[in-house]
């Protein structure tokens, strides 16, 4: 209203006086920043992207770009799709073709090929507790053959592999000298094919050269002889179920993740299923999660991974880390919130269980400069032994101990320098050996909702913790590294936190497991 009773003056002296006022100079602000956020748009959004479609009614002759003349294989589509940005749509049916992706994205603008019309894969809901998103992938698209990815920059979603013997989904780094970065893969499946993720470098290439920042998210790996294999530094693992490994010769290591690299993470994922059958008989050492360093020369490197919220059934260590070069390549592992729980159940074959009688380790860090290793707030099932750690040094608190009286003793540190604090123990038949740090419970039950045996799958086993349990309130605090559960459930809930797994939420039913997984394109 003032500026209307204004005297008039010079244009040059209006432009600075309506320049200064404040309503101005805010919309003068916001102006500049929308045009400067358009024009980062056009620069970064490649005006050519392109939607091409795959379908069995398609025709390879096909340029691919209408959903009315589509191309009839995957591999001419992904080859057709060359500007990053571009998205490969693949229609329902089953495609017997092994895929190579070549074409690369950019940091804005993968290049996506996709099993599924629109964005989200499909789902099949499943009833089991310890299911990290109660869903597993059910894509109608499937492929009988691998898929090969030799390009960074690409996501690949929502489909089904199976039956192969080659692998399910891969990216050759190590094998042609190269090194890829920024890959996705949610949602997809893999049945009886081969290997489920593998990602080449190890042993081949140096620790700098790993492939890196690859996001593998709500996958279901299925009868295969490993979930994942390979290097891979600063990429995450969440939300996949690695179910029932299948080897085929005696002493092989058929295990749920070989995992070598620098920063990666294993959060939230499921791997059970194995059987007494599962090696037809033989000990072929099916661990949870497992790295070792016998190159000594910078090519088998495996260094800051965090391992946590992850259930594992039915194996024969939960997670062993080995320098068996001594060089320290193998090092510092972070450890948290865990649950590790039976040797593979007996399916009536009459085989024995993984090492014959011996019954599984939770973790065993060994040989060689093992660093500083933390273990916090796991929950550990019949196991052998809990803990065995012979070189470095680590840090062990608020871990819960079950044991069916099978188990010899919680720890063997020698040679370690090893402190802790308030674990809990508790043997239904015996009592553990080792040594033992301020504030430990010994046999004091920690009243699980569900136990289960070890003569089953464990499907309906929930080793969250009810309001009697010996493990409420009981622990310390192990924040930083650890202020959430298993669930996701902040902690503490009580006075104190929790030791194991779980933190006590109360009466309620738990609720839905916090999905972790990455964008779906």
């Amino acid at each position: 209203m003032t500026a209307l009773s204004r005297k008039p003056t010079v244009l040059a002296e209006h432009h600075v006086a309506s320049a200064d006022r404040p309503g101005r100079r805010s919309f003068m602000k916001l102006l500049i920043a929308m045009l400067l956020a358009a024009s980062f748009m056009l620069a970064t959004v490649p005006l050519n992207a392109t939607t091409y479609y795959v379908a069995k009614s398609g025709n390879d002759s096909s340029n691919c770009t209408s959903a009315s003349a589509p191309c009839l294989t995957i591999g001419r589509g992904v080859s057709v799709a060359t500007t990053p940005g571009s998205i490969v749509q693949v229609g329902a049916g089953t495609y017997t073709e092994s895929i190579t992706m070549s074409n690369a994205g950019t940091a804005s603008a993968l290049i996506t090929v996709r099993g599924q019309d629109g964005s989200g894969c499909p789902t099949t809901a499943i009833s089991d507790v310890n299911s990290p998103t109660g869903t597993r992938p059910n894509s109608s698209v499937i492929i009988v053959g691998s898929f090969q990815v030799n390009a960074s920059y690409v996501a690949v979603d929502c489909f089904h592999l199976e039956s192969n013997g080659n692998g399910g989904i891969g990216s050759n780094s190590g094998l042609i000298g190269n090194s890829y970065t920024n890959i996705e893969v949610d949602g997809n499946g893999c049945t009886s094919c081969g290997g489920g993720f593998y990602i080449a470098g190890v042993g081949s290439v140096s620790s700098s050269g790993y492939s890196s920042n690859f996001t593998i998210s709500r996958n279901y790996v299925h009868g295969v002889s490993n979930g994942f294999y390979g290097a891979c530094s600063n990429c995450t693992f969440s939300d996949n179920e690695f179910y029932a490994l299948q080897g085929d010769e005696p002493g092989s290591d058929h295990d749920y993740v070989d995992s070598w690299g620098v920063g990666t993470i294993y959060r939230h994922n499921y791997m059970h299923g194995n059987t007494s059958n599962s090696c037809d008989g033989y000990d072929c050492h099916m661990d949870c999660i497992q790295t070792w360093n016998t190159t000594g020369d910078g090519t088998e490197v495996s260094k800051n991974v965090i391992v946590d919220r992850n259930v594992c059934f039915n194996h024969h260590e939960g997670v062993i880390v080995q320098d068996n070069a001594g060089n320290g390549d193998v090092s510092n592992w972070t450890v948290t919130n865990n649950v590790f729980a039976y040797p593979p159940w007996d399916d009536g074959s009459g085989h024995p269980s993984v090492a014959g009688s011996v019954q599984p380790w939770c973790w065993v860090f060994e040989d060689g400069k093992l660093g500083a290793n933390v273990f916090y707030n796991n929950t550990c099932i019949d196991g052998a032994e809990g803990f065995r750690n012979n070189s470095g040094s680590a840090s062990f608190k608020d871990n819960l101990f079950y044991s069916a009286g099978t188990d010899t003793s919680v720890y063997d540190t020698s040679s370690a320098t090893v402190t802790g604090a308030n674990n809990l123990y508790y043997a239904v038949s015996a009592n553990f050996g080792g040594a033992q740090f301020t504030g430990d419970i010994t046999n004091k039950n920690p009243n699980f909702i569900s136990l289960g045996t070890s003569t089953t799958q464990c499907i309906g086993c929930n080793f969250n913790i009810q309001s009697t349990s010996a493990a409420k309130d009981a622990g310390v605090s192990t924040s930083p590294t650890v202020i959430n559960d298993l669930l996701g459930t902040p902690r503490p809930q009580g006075a104190a936190y929790d030791i194991g797994a779980y933190e006590y939420a109360g009466t309620a039913k738990p609720g839905t497991p916090l999905n972790l997984g990455g964008t779906a394109h």
